[in-house]
């Protein structure tokens, strides 16, 4: 028991359930028994969605792995006007992981699998990348591996075309570069767990569908559960994906996916009722490999990352929680545990909701209140130092990520895109800086300076506790035509078997490849550094390489987010 607790607490969360909930019961009864006006509650959170022509979601509550409530909202097919029930199969896209994961610790359990083995022992294909890299590194997302659909992105295929299982093979035998060193740092990645599909082939001798319907599916029940492996076969009833135009009109998002282990689990609001069962009182493993899959990884330094085997171990709106969610083409799923509870919560849904929200406003209806949030020490905010006025510039990471500064009347602003995100820079008391742009990893900043005082670079320490980044200070440049016009020409990678062509237009540097529609359009923050103006391609930016003569040899690019770096396209002519 203390070799759990120690581990992550889940087990000595299950030993004192049974207390909680009588606990639960006695002192916040009065919510729980009154069903009819939990479900007119329920039902408010998706009435938008109960008018008979539009798409929807299906809803689950579990507890002890019984359902409490079940229902759906809206329309599975618009064109023939199915309605979305318990039993209608979804799309869940990456909650798909855990499944994948879970497979893999089966494997393991059995002395299938080493864990901690090189995964080229099971993989012939997977290159040697100069460094050792293990299932469990794929399991954790620290495999430093770039992710699958920002290669197929750069290499110019939609996410509505057909994508292959066979093709992200392919695609992974040709890479010779990774984002970082395996374990030294946490990036999602959809291709690691592509390779956990494919590690499970070639251990168990059957594919993921065929090795998690036998050992998983079948003995828990989930009858309507399976990877979709065959985008060209028929399930009949199933959810299909929309979006509204502005308009007005709803639109099919099209997904047409092949690919399995990071996405393509089709399952039901009844299903999933059996696998969060599965967690408190497992029939498929036992309480100690369910104390494996639920416990967040670790980078090699020891740094806890908080995802496990497909499960993030982090509080969700104050209590103690394990989950996942997943976002292909307009599907939206979520998928949560509270283990002190044993109680879960899933939403399901065919058009862009926010199904985190909805569960999170659910879970308030059944649990009891949160624990008040413990007051935490943060630096006091002060105005802006004398230093500040060193700031201004740009500021590029390692990893290709340019952060500029400017001042805006008596305002300074952060930039991470041009003419993208932007905030005003919030000066701290402990000498560092922070800004908020939504969406953007939160970290704050220490300047770093030279015996001069000018600002030489920035010192990131990232909020999650995950490594920073040193991001050093760009040389100011001058924006002109001649020396935008030595960059142009044709950069190739044998990586994607693509050239991109770029040119110079209209004063700025432009990108175009045989697949994309759009051109993409540059915006130069350095001498060698581009950051785009737009997400085509979902190329984020670029930076070229030259020889001992100045000259252009070779460009980098960097994928949205960060979720692929270090591709090196190679010169292969000049502009005319």
């Amino acid at each position: 028991m203390k070799a759990f607790i120690a581990a992550g607490g889940f087990a000595a969360r299950l030993a004192c359930l049974s207390s909680a909930l009588l606990l639960a019961v006695a002192v916040f009864a009065a919510p729980c028994l009154a069903a009819d006006g939990v479900e007119a509650q329920i039902d408010a959170l998706f009435a938008e969605y109960s008018n008979g022509s539009t798409p929807g979601a299906a809803v689950g509550v579990y507890r002890g792995g019984q359902i409490v409530f079940a229902k759906g909202y809206g329309l599975a097919d618009l064109e023939y006007g199915v309605a979305i029930t318990p039993q209608t199969q979804f799309h869940v896209a990456s909650v798909s992981k855990q499944f994948t994961a879970f497979a893999i610790a089966l494997l393991a359990r059995e002395g299938k699998l080493d864990l901690q083995a090189d995964v080229r022992q099971y993989l012939p294909f997977f290159p040697d990348l100069g460094h050792k890299i293990t299932p469990q590194q794929f399991v954790y997302h620290t495999s430093g591996v770039r992710d699958q659909m920002a290669l197929f992105q750069m290499g110019g295929k939609e996410i509505r075309d057909v994508l292959r299982q066979e093709q992200v093979v392919n695609m992974m035998s040709r890479q010779r570069g990774l984002n970082f060193a395996p374990g030294s740092n946490y990036m999602y990645s959809n291709m690691g767990y592509c390779m956990l599909a494919e590690i499970v082939r070639s251990v168990s001798g059957q594919s993921l569908r065929q090795f998690t319907t036998q050992r998983m599916f079948e003995p828990l029940g989930m009858s309507r559960t399976f990877f979709f492996d065959d985008v060209r076969e028929l399930v009949p009833g199933r959810a299909n994906s929309y979006q509204q135009e502005k308009d007005g009109r709803w639109l099919r998002t099209l997904l047409n996916y092949n690919v399995v282990g990071t996405t393509g689990l089709f399952t039901t609001i009844e299903d999933l009722a059996r696998w969060t069962g599965n967690f408190s009182k497992p029939r498929v493993g036992d309480a100690a490999l369910i104390e494996q899959v639920t416990r967040g990884g670790t980078l090699t330094d020891g740094t806890p990352t908080h995802y496990g085997f497909g499960l993030i171990d982090s509080p969700v709106g104050g209590r103690t929680a394990i989950s996942h969610s997943g976002s292909d083409a307009s599907f939206k799923t979520f998928l949560i545990y509270y283990p002190e509870n044993d109680l879960a919560i899933a939403v399901l849904a065919n058009t862009r909701m926010a199904v985190e929200a909805k569960a999170q406003t659910i879970a308030d209806l059944y649990l009891p209140p949160a624990p008040p949030a413990k007051p935490q020490s943060k630096p006091r905010e002060i105005k802006a130092p004398a230093w500040s006025k060193r700031l201004p510039g740009a500021f590029i990471s390692p990893a290709m990520i340019a952060l500029t500064f400017e001042q805006d009347g008596k305002q300074l602003l952060a930039r991470r895109r041009t003419p993208g995100q932007a905030a005003p820079v919030i000066f701290l008391a402990d000498g560092r800086f922070t800004f908020d742009m939504g969406d953007w990893e939160r970290a704050s900043y220490q300047p770093v300076f030279s015996a001069d005082g000018d600002i030489v670079a920035l010192e990131q320490k990232m909020t999650s506790g995950l490594p920073g980044a040193r991001f050093e200070r760009a040389a100011k440049i001058s924006n002109s035509t001649v020396t935008l016009s030595a960059l142009a020409g044709d950069y190739r990678s044998d990586e994607l078997d693509v050239t991109y062509s770029f040119s110079v237009e209209n004063g700025s540097l432009v990108g175009r490849m045989l697949w994309l529609v759009e051109p993409i359009k540059f915006k130069q923050i350095t001498a060698d550094y581009f950051d785009s103006e737009s997400y085509t391609g979902w190329v984020d930016a670029i930076r070229f390489e030259r020889d001992a003569d100045g000259v252009a040899t070779a460009l980098n690019m960097r994928m949205v987010a960060g979720i692929a770096t270090n591709l090196v396209l190679r010169r292969v002519s000049k502009g005319k």
